[in-house]
């Protein structure tokens, strides 16, 4: 309880929902901290999240807002799990939700977020269930009830964390309290039509990511002032959700390490993994035990939660589950006892993490480009306005390296400050926003040699000079075509002049600067295919108006190398479009890779370096389960001036047989069923 890092080699966690109502008064009545803690037991877990509040808005110890459940008739089952967990060695995290909270919603009118249509969320529409009540994190009276609530945990209980739940927007809100700070820190009427062209909806939406990202050292605060010792995580999940929410890359300064909840498929929960190393190094992955979090009792299958566990482990994070408590009080530990062999199984890796991932490319994902140019002009309540073209080429660009498998991780901006020159190529997808002090890093960067593949509107404001253009506009057409050059073929091995390939996209339109190949132009459809009295073709939108303008460019800056694409052809996620896209990050890793990984594209490999050798975790991330065992696995991994020792199977450490030639490992695998974890040791 006095160790700060204790999250570095903390692993198994859970979580169990326990978001119930009062209106029955059986509810929560059976129960049981001794039967809770049991199950954790049974499970193996190192670490329990324990509720200390709802956002049913009632708390489960003797809260000071008088806000205490009231089956529990005074009874504090907060203070009694935390105790038992800890005579069981089982580190606690304090779950405490804000924002959503139903009591504090109900306590005071003045504490509500409010719509832009003038609703607050109880008040049933098409934005809001009714379900949650939802407070403002501007609003002092509930600021200062958050205050009373949050020191009183911290001051009568010790656990070793605190992790505060919905730190996010689940809305714009017009009430008072904002509405006070809009116009006392930029001025004029708070805007509620949609404009990213335009500079008070920018400011406005600035403001918004700053007043909840001080909202959240508001809470953290509160607990480092009488605890400095006890780690605060708030809920990072949102970082792949629309600029509505507010979150940013920011959120992680009030965090001591990041996690939060993710129900995607192994791509997007890897992409995740990475991107959480990246930033914070020790992380905590949340997924649910069932198909999702409004099933309270189809459990996933046992492969299902085991591939989710070990797509965690494979990126050294902790993996936690997330289970619902039944409306009486009680748990099912028939699954805990199921879920324990998954998580004994894990234990035994766990010795063997640890280490600084092997990359040679780094995708970067801006977390101030969560929006999009075609929501212009719509109303802020509007719940279609929260498009995303740079993440879906962010996730464009992952599936495509982790099928080809190029070694490959996710950043920030922060991870520009250090030392991304270990990343042969940093991938810039569709970046809408990018600030000018991001766009320095990777002028400096390619400067000094790095290269860097971009597309569509990434650079297009401030990084002209690097990417060998100078920007002209965009086309109207929102479905265009790249027909190779001469000195394009090469990338464009399935696609000529005639047969162009394919975008679902506008294209930039530049100028080419003197010294920069084109590499592809840009077609255009014979008409918009948005005309519906006039078109080529009644079904598809055939190429028929080529143009001058660059669709790909290579250029040279410094001692280092640039292509730009004018849309964002990861984004498309077709073969076609894969092969181009891959194309041009082999060449600019002039097809040398730290690890030639050759399998099936369902099959991913994460590499770690550590001092006494690499650690190889591989995964087979077929999506239906159990999957079908991958034979063939065969590894090259460059040494780095380094000699091999042995090859190791863990965890039982049985060899495996192994060559050395030109300062490269090579070895083969068994055959893989779900996961397996090696590691190559150094002479």
């Amino acid at each position: 309880m006095n160790n700060p890092d204790w999250h570095k080699k903390n692993y198994r966690r859970n979580l169990v929902d326990m978001h119930i109502e009062a209106w029955d008064p059986d509810f929560l009545t059976q129960f049981d901290p001794k039967a809770y803690v049991d199950c954790m037991i049974a499970a193996n877990v190192s670490c329990c999240m324990v509720y200390a509040n709802s956002h049913a808005g009632f708390a489960y110890w003797p809260a000071p807002g008088g806000n205490q459940h009231p089956n529990l008739k005074g009874r504090d089952i907060f203070g009694e799990v935390v105790d038992l967990c800890h005579r069981n060695n089982i580190e606690v995290i304090t779950y405490y939700t804000l924002i959503y909270d139903n009591w504090a919603y109900n306590q005071d009118p003045a504490w509500r977020i409010i719509q832009a249509d003038g609703y607050s969320a109880r008040e049933q529409t098409e934005l809001f269930s009714g379900r949650y009540g939802l407070a403002c994190p501007n609003a002092e009276g509930y600021r200062e009830f958050t205050r009373k609530q949050v020191t009183d945990l911290v001051t009568k209980y010790e656990f070793e964390s605190i992790f505060f739940d919905m730190t996010f927007w689940p809305s714009v809100c017009y009430c008072p309290s904002c509405k006070a700070r809009f116009e006392k820190e930029i001025g004029g009427v708070m805007p509620r039509i949609i404009n990213w062209n335009d500079p008070t909806w920018n400011a406005f939406q600035d403001a918004r990511e700053k007043w909840l990202n001080e909202f959240a050292f508001f809470a953290t605060n509160t607990v480092k002032a009488l605890k400095p010792k006890v780690t605060v995580n708030h809920q990072y999940s949102l970082i792949t959700q629309s600029w509505v929410r507010g979150v940013t890359e920011d959120h992680t300064d009030p965090c001591d390490y990041v996690g939060g909840d993710f129900y995607a498929g192994p791509t997007e929960q890897g992409l995740i993994c990475k991107l959480f190393n990246s930033l914070s190094g020790s992380f905590e992955f949340h997924t649910s035990r069932c198909l999702g979090l409004g099933d309270h009792t189809t459990v996933k299958t046992m492969e299902h939660l085991k591939l989710q566990s070990c797509i965690a482990l494979a990126h050294n994070g902790a993996f936690l589950f997330i289970d619902a408590i039944d409306p009486v009080g009680t748990l099912n530990k028939e699954f805990y006892q199921k879920m324990g062999t998954i998580l004994r199984e894990f234990q035994e890796y766990e010795p063997y993490l640890g280490g600084s991932m092997i990359a040679d490319v780094a995708i970067l994902f801006d977390m101030w480009s969560k929006f999009d140019f075609h929501d212009n002009g719509k109303n802020a309540l509007d719940p279609s306005a929260q498009g995303m073209p740079h993440l879906d080429a962010v996730v464009g660009a992952a599936r495509a390296l982790k099928e080809k498998h190029i070694p490959y991780t996710v950043i920030g901006r922060r991870n520009l400050k250090n030392g991304i020159d270990k990343y042969r190529v940093i991938i810039m997808p569709d970046i809408l926003r990018l600030s000018d002090e991001a766009a320095e890093d990777i002028r400096a960067y390619v400067r000094a040699g790095g290269t860097v593949y971009a597309s569509g509107h990434s650079g297009i404001t401030n990084l002209g000079d690097v990417f060998g253009f100078e920007p002209i506009g965009e086309t109207a057409q929102e479905f265009t075509y790249l027909a190779p050059s001469a000195g394009g073929k090469s990338f464009f091995a399935d696609s000529s002049p005639k047969y162009p390939l394919a975008l679902n996209t506008l294209q930039q339109i530049v100028k080419a600067k003197p010294g920069a190949a084109v590499l592809a132009t840009t077609v255009l459809p014979y008409t918009d295919r948005t005309d519906s009295g006039n078109f080529s073709s009644i079904h598809s939108n055939p190429p028929g108006v080529p143009t001058d303008n660059p669709g790909m460019i290579g250029t040279a800056f410094g001692k280092g190398r640039v292509i730009w694409a004018a849309g964002p052809i990861e984004g498309y996620k077709e073969n076609f479009q894969d092969k181009v896209f891959i194309s041009c990050i082999d060449n600019l890793l002039d097809k040398k890779y730290s690890v030639i990984f050759e399998a099936p594209p369902a099959t991913e490999a994460i590499c770690f370096a550590q001092d006494d050798g690499i650690i190889v975790s591989i995964l087979n991330t077929q999506t239906t389960l159990p999957p079908v065992t991958v034979h063939d696995l065969h590894f090259t991994i460059d040494l780095k001036g380094r000699s091999c020792a042995q090859v190791l199977l863990l965890p039982k450490r049985s060899e495996i047989k192994f060559t050395e030639t030109d300062g490269a490992v090579r070895f083969d695998l068994p055959p893989l069923e779900l996961f397996h974890m090696v590691k190559v040791v150094y002479k």
